[in-house]
């Protein structure tokens, strides 16, 4: 159970890595898995927990409980990976970005990158050099949340 565990939360951190190139398939997969990975985690540490709590008393050796309390601890491990978004972890969205009017944006070189949206009448800008930082804006166009990324 604890190998399934780690296999199939670590697939998918395998497949899809930000600074490489990945496939339609990859993508596919680890999209299915991710969405998966939640309920299959909390269900193996739950059967993991009650079999570990069930064989404790027939374990007579050191070895024998060590992988009794060791296998609960990474099926643990695993059922908090698969509840959270390890890419946040490399890149900080910008939760509340704030905006100045194109001509009162003296931070934005005439030269620069801008990453544009329209949407419902209204629109965006995000500078490029500002992205790099972040990678990730979550903001709302229109009354719809939306995620600037490039």
């Amino acid at each position: 159970m604890a190998l399934v565990s780690v296999a199939w939360t670590v697939t998918p951190m395998v497949l899809i890595r930000p600074f490489a190139a990945q496939t339609g398939a990859d993508v596919a997969i680890s999209h299915a898995m991710r969405g998966r990975a939640a309920t299959l985690t909390l269900a193996l540490l739950v059967l993991g927990g009650a079999l570990a709590i069930a064989l404790w008393p027939r374990l007579a050796t050191r070895r024998g409980r060590l992988l009794s309390l060791g296998a609960p601890a990474v099926l643990a491990a695993c059922a908090v990976l698969g509840r959270s978004n390890h890419f946040e972890w490399m890149f900080s969205p910008l939760p509340r970005p704030e905006f100045d009017a194109v001509a009162a944006a003296d931070h934005v070189a005439d030269d620069d990158l801008v990453l544009a949206v329209a949407f419902g009448g209204e629109a965006r800008g995000y500078p490029v050099r500002a992205l790099a930082f972040h990678h990730v804006v979550n903001d709302v166009i229109a009354g719809e949340p939306i995620v600037a990324t490039y």
